[in-house]
């Protein structure tokens, strides 16, 4: 859900127009089944991202239905997609959406814990297997412990770009979280802020676009 004002919204998907016609079958199929992925709106923000930075080995952590890492190897040519789900319903669909789009040989889907993954990802790195770009988009309380083992993973220089920043504007009260369902991930994001804010190190863009993306630069 965007945080931005209907019409605004309307106005901006208005431009929105798919990588590709399997891309927006996929697309239909998701927001069918009431499936998380990434908004037109940043869809459309990343589409330039990545033709300007052009990233090679692309780290996902939240594949759902694989829409999004399907989407980083249609946008990316040769690039390489490494992406990791706990939820065994989404990565059952998963394997076949990104087989019947014909890129098995460019995405590799881990099913399990994200940590769990990532820790094993981290022991066995190699300066020549790390990511130049790293996409988190899975539970929002965990996405302090996610970005801790992205960053070891990540090449020097390398983008992380964290998704759903803002919750639905649960984060900043400004719509009501019903049962207060999401109190955890709003505390938690709050501390996650907090502690980018306090890393002088990293370059950081917290916008608006679509549910709120941080964008964190990497030192050189």
């Amino acid at each position: 859900m965007s945080i931005t004002d209907e019409k605004i919204v309307n106005l901006l998907d208005s431009f929105y127009s798919s990588p590709s016609e399997n891309l927006a079958q996929l697309r239909a199929v998701c927001e069918q089944d009431g499936v998380p992925l990434i908004l037109r709106e940043t869809e459309s923000y990343l589409n330039t991202f990545l033709k300007i930075t052009k990233p090679t080995n692309i780290l996902e952590i939240g594949t759902a239905y694989g829409y999004s890492a399907c989407y980083f190897a249609t946008i990316c040519e040769g690039a390489h997609v490494t992406t990791i789900e706990r939820s065994p319903h989404m990565y059952e669909h998963a394997v076949p959406n990104v087989k019947s789009m014909g890129f098995e040989d460019k995405i590799d889907i881990n099913f399990g814990d994200a940590n769990e993954i990532l820790e094993h990802l981290v022991d066995d790195n190699s300066p020549e297997s790390r990511f130049d770009f790293i996409f988190i988009d899975a539970a929002k309380s965990h996405y302090r412990e996610f970005f801790d083992r992205a960053e070891r993973l990540a090449k020097p220089g390398a983008t992380i770009i964290c998704d759903n920043m803002l919750i639905h504007g649960y984060l900043t009260g400004s719509t009501v979280d019903p049962g207060r369902r999401h109190r955890t991930s709003v505390k938690r994001m709050k501390e996650f802020l907090e502690y980018l804010k306090g890393r002088k190190d990293l370059t950081i863009s917290l916008l608006s676009c679509g549910d709120g993306l941080a964008i964190i630069k990497l030192d050189d």
